[in-house]
């Protein structure tokens, strides 16, 4: 009997033994699977009420949340915009500013914002962008912004956010609160899904300031030198890194504090599925007829000056990955459009300049005038997706263009004033409306690249810089 107890005992004891052993491991599996599961959706799937009061990250004095209030804003020279600055700024700000001699500066409307994660996928420096924000497109940014600073480390670490709308419509709350779920592996659809947050009886903002945006994203860059881009304008793998090799070891010479270097822009194909990631690609891309310069088509001054048929040769074999100037631009074309990397001494871009036309070329005019010196970068380069035509061209932007024409005119007397400088030659030629409409006859006409596979068309409608 005694035994026969203590057998049982035995027994009783090993069963409470797997039994606690059984519970720590389903304790470990779960504890695992949860965070497998929250792995997951952070990398993957995002769902979250889309309030404004929850969506924000910001570390601003706003705090997390809420409606930004416009008494907190600085009024433009012009008195018809609020700007402010580092709404959400990059976690790790101060440090990727201090080893990177470049910032990227470029400035979106809302609709565009997803364009934000793949310039961090490339451009591993610091990023300044300035969003457009009137009325309930305010909430369309916070929510945005969320969700790219959740679902990509790179934009939460290294991309600093200012804002920017027209004083007469404030920041809003969205009216629509629901819960919607992002998936973060198509921005551009969570972008989308995004837009209907905006307030559907709000008429649309036509007046884009984007010269004051770009300054007020250029004038955050608190490094020597930046670069200003479009948001949808591409870098390859490692060129803020090549940059600020490059930059250093000019650096280490004679400065030159008006020298600007020029980084080619080309246009894809449609059909291209991702950039290209070096100079080789790229060309490949161009032989095949799947890339050409920007705006090559729909204005040759563009990308003309920069004079790319001497860039569209095989790189030159150098041991450093570090760019170089592969040569210098001796001649000065008018309405030309370069993307420059500048020091903080160059002249930033006139304000005056809003929605179309003119809001480039101006800055690279006064440049010219003040006696700059334009350098052409090797292996450096740029891309923009969709080739570029004026056949969707709404009636408002050839408006724009004739506006800021005379605009231009006055820009022009009042440099060529302040430098002691004769003054300027009046435009030549028609109307640049009837030039654009005679380009877009025209272009009905043309052969378009006949493709294999045919993917949806690249949305064009977005906010550009042409001339």
């Amino acid at each position: 009997d005694v035994c026969q107890q203590l057998g049982s005992k035995k027994k009783f004891l090993l069963v409470n033994v797997l039994v606690v052993v059984l519970n720590a491991g389903l304790g470990i599996l779960v504890n695992i699977a949860a965070f497998t599961n929250t792995s997951f959706r952070r990398h993957h799937y995002l769902t979250f009420p889309i309030d404004a009061g929850n969506v924000s990250l910001s570390t601003s004095p706003l705090g997390a949340g809420g409606v930004l209030p416009s008494a907190y804003g600085v009024m433009d020279s012009s008195g018809n915009y609020t700007t402010y600055a580092f709404v959400w700024p990059a976690q790790e700000w101060d440090v990727v500013t201090a080893e990177s001699r470049v910032c990227l500066a470029t400035q979106a409307s809302v609709e565009h914002l997803f364009w934000v994660a793949w310039q961090a996928e490339t451009w591993t420096g610091p990023m300044s962008v300035s969003i457009f924000v009137p009325g309930s497109d305010y909430a369309v940014a916070a929510a945005m912004v969320s969700y790219l600073r959740r679902c990509f480390p790179s934009v939460q670490e290294r991309v600093s956010f200012h804002l920017v709308h027209t004083r007469t419509r404030p920041p809003r709350s969205s009216p629509h609160l629901e819960m919607l779920h992002l998936t973060c592996e198509e921005p551009e659809d969570s972008n989308n899904v995004l837009l209907s947050l905006r307030d559907k009886n709000e008429p649309r903002e036509r007046r884009y300031p984007q010269n004051l945006m770009r300054n007020i994203a250029r004038r955050a860059c608190p490094c020597e030198y930046s670069i200003t881009v479009d948001v949808d304008m591409l870098t390859p793998p490692y060129m803020a890194d090549n940059l600020t090799g490059f930059l250093s070891g000019v650096r280490s010479g004679e400065p030159c504090w008006k020298c600007a270097f020029v980084v080619p822009v080309y246009e894809l194909h449609n059909t291209v599925t991702y950039p290209p990631e070096d100079k080789m690609e790229l060309l490949r891309l161009v032989l095949k007829g799947l890339a050409r310069r920007f705006h090559l088509k729909v204005y040759v001054k563009n990308q003309g000056n920069s004079h790319l048929e001497k860039w569209e040769i095989e790189p030159r074999e150098t041991d450093s990955g570090h760019y170089n100037i592969l040569y210098n631009i001796t001649t000065y074309q008018e309405f030309w459009e370069p993307i420059m990397v500048l020091p903080y001494t160059a002249p930033l871009f006139d304000e005056r300049f809003i929605g179309y036309g003119f809001t480039r070329s101006s800055q690279v005019y006064e440049m010219h005038c003040r006696g700059f010196q334009f350098h052409v970068l090797d292996k450096a380069f740029l891309t923009h997706r969709d080739f570029q035509t004026t056949s969707n061209y709404p009636p408002t932007r050839l408006a724009q263009i004739e506006i800021n024409k005379v605009r231009y005119q006055m820009f022009k007397r009042e440099l060529h004033a302040s430098l002691g400088l004769s003054p300027p030659s009046p435009l030549k030629g028609p109307p640049l409306r009837q030039q654009l409409l005679a380009h877009k006859s025209r272009s009905h006409h043309t052969t378009r690249i006949s493709s294999p596979r045919k993917l949806p068309p690249a949305d064009q409608s977005k906010t550009k810089e042409d001339h």
